[in-house]
């Protein structure tokens, strides 16, 4: 490793039996992951949804007010909840259970079901945020605790991306409503923010806008940073035919969207998850600039998760790490927290590739990261776990 390892670890709700009692769960946690976190940088993202909570967070005024968390396996966004689960389901069971599709979604996916009924607001969120910092705490363990932010009305419903401000979809690739386009200006609004107490001011950039909330929201619960997630910022989803036509205007909007996030969140922490593709990609299709990559304290590059050629992985490590500034952070798969595939069951060859560019590449990386609970609020098993942490450990020595 370039530095002293750092892990990331995600973890979600879906770990708590109880919300508004977490202790029990967090303690769990530690004790789990105690050799990955001993004698590394740990950080934890706490992953309370898509980030959709951030941007509609009204300030300390509103700590009671509730909202919706990745409480759904392979959820879809949409109106129609109970259709859209119907019909998602009959097709799983047409391809899946029935026709024995062992790849691909729905497979990947899993069918659609929501795993607790438990309601979260602010104040709950705070608790958790308390709980995991007392935990770690008692065990005389350094964290740095993040919460992350997605541009996209995935994992749970989505009140700002949505309903409230779907012309930030404008241009962004796919053009599915809710994707935030940080370079699109904003429809005024009179909701009261945290950042904006008396409402969104008409044409404001809505980079400028998730940059501010973040900031605030970050501020107000005591935390560490931010990440931000599915390459927020870069619009048209990991593949540059995707990407808007890059335009100077475009390259300014997103350069605009990255100094002004560094600017607000002064020495919190800016960590982002890539493309999947190279710098040089990220610069020539989807506008990223100098200037933005040095905003970032950190980059997850990323390595599988979603269908991704296994061959890109190392290219795109070795891209990444001759950046100036941001750490790089390889991503590895075990289990999500919003989908029911096992990529160590299901998908053997790109776990088994990540193992090996993990131990041939360390001088690439400054660290690792993963999702340590599944969709089912369950821990990554012991064998895969320990035969990782001993790759790790393998690739630790060697940079050494």
């Amino acid at each position: 490793m370039r530095t002293t390892a750092e892990v990331l670890l995600w973890i979600t709700p879906k770990i708590f039996d109880d919300l508004c009692r977490p202790a029990a769960a967090v303690g769990a946690f530690f004790d789990h992951y105690r050799d990955w976190i001993d004698g590394r940088r740990a950080t934890i993202l706490f992953a309370a949804g898509n980030g959709d909570h951030v941007l509609n967070y009204a300030g300390r005024g509103g700590r009671l007010d509730r909202f919706d968390w990745a409480r759904y396996n392979a959820f879809a966004p949409g109106h129609d909840q109970d259709r859209l689960r119907r019909d998602h389901n009959r097709d799983w069971l047409d391809r899946v259970r029935e026709g024995g599709e062992r790849s691909e979604n729905p497979y990947a996916a899993g069918p659609m079901m929501i795993l607790s009924e438990q309601v979260m607001d602010y104040e709950v969120l705070a608790g958790i945020y308390a709980t995991v910092r007392a935990e770690a705490e008692s065990r005389n363990v350094d964290i740095r605790l993040l919460e992350y932010l997605d541009p996209s009305p995935e994992r749970c419903a989505s009140e700002w991306k949505r309903r409230r401000h779907p012309e930030v979809s404008q241009g962004a690739g796919s053009g599915e409503p809710g994707v935030i386009d940080t370079t699109v200006p904003l429809r005024g609004d009179g909701f009261r923010y945290a950042a904006w107490p008396d409402g969104i001011p008409e044409g404001l950039p809505a980079g400028d806008f998730a940059a501010a909330q973040a900031a605030a929201f970050c501020a107000d619960f005591g935390l560490d940073g931010v990440l931000l997630g599915d390459q927020f910022g870069l619009v048209g989803l990991r593949d540059p035919a995707n990407a808007p036509e890059p335009t100077d205007e475009r390259r300014a909007g997103v350069e605009r969207f990255f100094t002004q996030l560094r600017e607000r969140m002064g020495n919190r922490l800016v960590y982002w998850m890539d493309t999947h593709w190279p710098a040089e990609v990220e610069r020539e299709a989807w506008c990223m600039t100098d200037a933005a990559y040095a905003s970032l304290d950190a980059i997850v590059a990323s390595a599988g998760a979603v269908p991704t050629e296994r061959g890109r992985i190392v290219p795109n490590l070795r891209s990444k790490s001759t950046l100036s500034g941001p750490s790089v952070i390889m991503g590895l798969d075990f289990v999500d927290p919003w989908r029911w595939h096992r990529a160590y069951l299901d998908d053997r060859r790109t776990y088994l590739c990540q193992r090996e560019v993990l131990e041939d590449c360390a001088e690439l990386i400054d660290g690792v990261t993963f999702f340590a609970n599944d969709t089912f609020g369950q821990f990554v098993r012991a064998d895969p776990l320990a035969e990782t942490l001993a790759t790790l450990s393998r690739a630790e020595k060697r940079a050494s």
